[in-house]
C-alpha cells in the first residue's frame, strides 16, 4: 500500500508542519478523548476518521471531516503521516499493522493488543519498516508523575526497591451509561484495561526492567464476567524492583450513589535513602511527598485530563519524528507497551487459574 504526499503540510505557530493524522475509531474514546486531543496539539492535525459506524461517519461529515468505514480505505484515499488507532483492542494489531505497511508512523491506544504475540508482531513490523510505534500511555505525561521520574534520577531517595499502586475508579458502574462498557472490558482486559497505566508507570519511574515474575489473585464479586472486577498483583522487575498493584473495576460499582471523590489513586515508593508517596483524599486533593534524611518536600498533584495529556503525547511524538530521534521517555514505545501487555496477560491469566478468592478453593499458592 503505497503512501504519497500530495501537498505540502502546512506550518503551525512554532513553524513546524503539523502532522497529518488518521484516526481508527471514532467511538467513546476517539471522540472524547483522542480528537480533543488532536485539536489541542501543535504538533498533529486530524485529516480524517476510519469507523464502521455509519451514524459516526455521518456526523464527522457534517462537521467537515473526511470518515471512511475502513481503516484500508481511509489509508488508500489520503495523504497522511501517521496514524492513532483508537479502535476496540481486539483490532489494535490490524490497525498498527496497516498504519506501517502504509508507510506511517503510528500510536496506538492502550492496552497494545489483545495478545503478547500480536505486541511482538507490531514491535517487529515497525522495526522492519523504520517507522515510529508508540503506545498512548499518557499518564507519562501527568506533571506529577514526571516529577516522580525527575526525583528518583536524581537520586533523591537513593536505590528504589518497592513500588506500591492503588488504581481504584467507581466510574465503571454496573448501572448506567458505561454499564455495557464496563462489561466489555472485563471480559477482553478486565480491570487492567486501566490498570495497565499503573504497570507502565512503574518501569517509567525506575527507568526500565524486564517483568521477571508476576503472581496474581482476583475476586469477582458475584459477576458472570470472564476477568476479574478486582485484581492484586505481586511481581518483580530484573533491577530488582519488587512491585504491588491492586487494580478494580469494583470499587463501589454495585450500588449507584457515588463516593465524595470516585478515585482511589494511591502510590509509595521506598528507596534506600528515603520514600515519595502520593496522598489521595476524600475531597479530591492530591499531595505528592518526598520524604529523605536531607529534606522533607509536600507540594500540590494536580490531576491530568485526557484532552491535555493526551495532547502532549502528539506533541512530544511529532516533534521526535519530526527530528528523526528517539521517542523520550514520557512517551512509551512498542517495547513499553509489550512489557505491558505481558504483565496483564500474566496477571489476569493467574487470576482466573487461581479462582475467585471469596470462593473456596484447592490451589495453594
Amino acid at each position: 500500500m503505497a503512501h504519497h504526499r500530495t501537498a505540502p503540510l502546512p506550518a503551525n505557530a512554532a513553524g513546524a508542519a503539523p502532522l497529518r493524522f488518521g484516526l481508527a475509531g471514532f467511538g467513546h474514546h476517539g471522540r472524547n478523548a483522542v480528537a480533543p486531543a488532536m485539536a489541542r496539539s501543535s504538533g498533529a492535525r486530524l485529516a480524517a476518521v476510519a469507523d464502521p459506524s455509519a451514524e459516526c461517519r455521518a456526523a464527522l461529515t457534517a462537521e467537515g471531516v473526511r470518515a471512511y468505514p475502513t481503516v484500508d480505505q481511509m489509508l488508500r484515499s489520503e495523504s497522511l503521516d501517521a496514524l492513532y488507532v483508537a479502535t476496540p483492542v481486539e483490532a489494535h494489531a490490524e490497525g498498527v499493522l496497516a498504519g506501517l505497511a502504509a508507510g506511517l508512523h503510528v500510536i496506538t491506544e492502550k492496552p497494545m493488543a489483545a495478545t503478547v504475540a500480536e505486541c511482538r508482531a507490531m514491535v517487529a513490523a515497525a522495526e522492519k519498516a523504520g517507522k515510529t510505534l508508540a503506545v498512548d500511555f499518557e499518564s507519562r505525561c501527568i506533571p506529577r508523575y514526571r516529577k516522580i521520574r525527575r526525583w528518583i534520577a536524581e537520586g533523591r531517595i537513593g536505590a528504589v526497591h518497592a513500588v506500591h499502586l492503588d488504581h481504584f475508579w467507581d466510574g465503571h458502574k454496573t448501572v448506567g451509561p458505561l454499564s455495557r462498557r464496563r462489561e466489555r472490558f472485563l471480559n477482553r482486559s478486565g480491570c487492567l484495561d486501566c490498570g495497565i497505566h499503573k504497570i507502565d508507570l512503574v518501569r517509567y519511574f525506575v527507568g526500565g526492567g524486564e517483568w521477571r515474575r508476576v503472581q496474581a489473585l482476583g475476586a469477582w464479586f458475584g459477576e458472570k464476567v470472564r476477568l476479574a472486577p478486582h485484581i492484586a498483583i505481586l511481581a518483580a522487575l530484573d533491577n530488582g524492583v519488587l512491585v504491588t498493584i491492586n487494580a478494580s473495576f469494583a470499587f463501589n460499582a454495585y450500588i449507584p450513589a457515588r463516593l465524595k471523590d470516585p478515585n482511589f489513586n494511591n502510590m509509595a515508593i521506598i528507596g534506600e535513602k528515603g520514600v515519595i508517596v502520593h496522598h489521595h483524599s476524600a475531597d479530591g486533593r492530591s499531595e505528592l511527598e518526598l520524604l529523605s534524611a536531607s529534606e522533607s518536600v509536600t507540594e500540590a498533584a494536580l490531576p491530568g485530563t485526557h484532552a491535555v495529556d493526551i495532547a502532549q503525547v502528539l506533541d512530544l511524538f511529532c516533534d521526535a519524528v519530526r527530528q528523526g530521534k528517539p521517542l523520550p521517555p514520557e512517551i512509551a514505545t512498542g517495547h513499553d507497551g509489550l512489557m505491558a501487555q505481558f504483565c496483564m496477560d500474566e496477571a489476569n491469566r493467574l487470576a482466573v487459574e487461581a479462582g475467585d478468592s471469596a470462593l473456596p478453593n484447592p490451589r495453594r499458592i
